[in-house]
């Protein structure tokens, strides 16, 4: 459900006006979460690593409320009770991608059938923005995670659709390695700063990592 945030009672009035006239008011971020336990469950099941830090990410941006304000088409703050993920999959060898939804679901095994079926009902030979496009300039109750194959990286900045940023949170993770005897991935992201600080970002990648070890 969304809601219109009243600006003059908004508790982030002042962040959110002080950064609303910023170039940019958007930063980025990347850092390192432990994975080892989902990657150890998700093989004892033969279930989806994948799968299993999208439901990590999903979650911890659930639980945490500022990760769901957004700006809508009419330059309104909103706020929505519960996101969903959007993520491309590859779907042929030479790169190319389709774009799904995956509904929230606070049950991991339900968040993860649903998950499974989506992807099996991928169109190989659809537009890869379908989805995307779904809402147009309304589509706000989702955050985007992409995942580029078997790569490791240090940072990543993503594009910005608008002068005010993304309509969402744009995120990446990438591949898990081992460093200094802990298995790790990378998680970047970019956000509005006028909903979210460092207290959030920290936050947002100790609740992964608790979900992930």
């Amino acid at each position: 459900m969304k809601h219109i945030i009243d600006i003059n009672t908004w508790e982030r009035k002042e962040n959110y006006e002080f950064f609303l006239g910023f170039q940019n008011p958007t930063i980025s971020i990347t850092s390192e979460v432990e994975c080892a336990g989902a990657k150890a469950r998700a093989k004892a099941a033969g279930e989806s690593f994948f799968l299993h830090y999208l439901y990590a990410v999903l979650r911890a941006v659930n639980e945490i409320p500022e990760f769901r304000f957004r700006i809508d088409a009419e330059g309104r703050v909103v706020y929505f009770d519960h996101v969903d993920m959007l993520t491309p999959i590859k779907v042929k060898e030479n790169g190319r991608f389709f774009t799904i939804r995956l509904p929230w679901n606070t049950d991991f095994q339900t968040f993860y059938t649903t998950a499974k079926a989506i992807i099996n009902d991928i169109d190989p030979n659809g537009n890869p923005y379908d989805m995307e496009k779904v809402g147009g300039k309304d589509l706000l109750d989702v955050i985007l995670l992409s995942a580029p194959p078997d790569l490791y990286f240090p940072s990543l900045t993503c594009t910005q659709e608008h002068r005010h940023g993304s309509n969402y949170p744009l995120m990446n993770a990438g591949k898990a390695i081992l460093k200094e005897g802990k298995l790790v991935m990378p998680i970047a992201m970019t956000i509005h700063h006028g909903f979210i600080d460092g207290h959030h970002l920290s936050l947002f990648y100790k609740k992964v990592e608790e979900f992930l070890k």
